[in-house]
């Protein structure tokens, strides 16, 4: 079975433009994204971590193909993302924080018709999918309310049933847990684990600053820097030794790759030669 997301050497570069640097100086570049390659299973839920400005929003948007990379390749469901980009929006949801994308005015349902719309779905079949995307999270009892009326949590869920309308095969969680209270994050948490990536077998990319939260739900994670990619695997191997937590060695590990410009594979080694 080929992987669900598969990527190979991508980079990204942005180029400041702007009336300054048309008058004085050339436009600045900013590396984005530094030959990162990942590969996720299908089912897996795979963290992705880093500072601000590692590159985590670069790499998702060029996973849902909103950004296209410089250089290297990729594959979405085995879908290229070169050449079939169309096709890949079909296979991907996409959640995040900004519940200024829903229509405050309208019902949880409405909200759900509208963007079924723009999935092209039609009929009985747009009305079974909003249907299957409440009871999906289940909030059939609030469906008639108004947005504006939800709490944080409810307002995640519908972001989660927007997302599931099309039934797709991969789901970009983009800071999911942002502004929830510890009951909805546990109750947001436990539904993405055990509904989505157990039960509906969807593959899940959780972008996230919490370490604990991507210990908690992730069955691995990838960790970027400055645009690398500095670590992938599971969360708890990446200590060094029995005393260091993970908030320890995620920060030693960051510290090192900026105070020591080496490569991938001199970061493999000398965490090799650390353990």
């Amino acid at each position: 079975m080929p992987p669900a997301i598969e990527l190979k050497d991508i980079s990204k570069t942005f180029t400041e433009r702007n009336w300054k640097t048309l008058l004085f100086r050339k436009p600045v570049q900013t590396l984005a994204l530094d030959n990162v390659s990942l590969t996720v299973k299908k089912g897996e839920i795979m963290g992705l971590l880093g500072p601000n400005g590692a590159g985590k929003t670069t790499l998702l948007k060029i996973i849902s193909t909103l950004v296209t990379s410089d250089s290297g390749e990729g594959t979405i469901s085995g879908l290229s993302l070169a050449t079939q980009s169309l096709a890949i929006r079909n296979k991907i949801g996409m959640v995040s924080t900004n519940d200024r994308t829903f229509y405050w005015r309208l019902s949880g349902r409405e909200n759900l018709d509208f963007f079924a719309t723009l999935y092209n779905l039609r009929g009985t079949k747009k009305t079974k999918q909003i249907e299957k995307s409440l009871q999906l999270i289940d909030m059939e009892d609030k469906a008639e309310s108004r947005f504006m009326s939800y709490s944080s949590g409810q307002k995640q869920r519908l972001a989660i049933a927007r997302a599931m309308l099309a039934d797709p095969e991969v789901l970009l969680m983009d800071e999911a847990t942002t502004s929830l209270d510890p009951i909805a994050r546990r109750k947001l948490l436990n539904f993405t684990n055990e509904t989505l990536a157990k039960q509906e077998q969807k593959t899940i990319i959780w972008c996230t600053h919490n370490l604990h939260e991507a210990e908690d739900i992730c069955d691995r994670v990838t960790i970027l820097h400055r645009g690398k990619v500095l670590y992938t695997g599971k969360l708890d191997e990446i200590s060094i030794s029995e005393s260091q937590n993970i908030e320890q060695a995620f920060s030693a590990l960051v510290s090192f790759s900026q105070n020591a410009p080496f490569t991938d594979a001199e970061i493999a080694l000398t965490r090799k030669k650390s353990i």
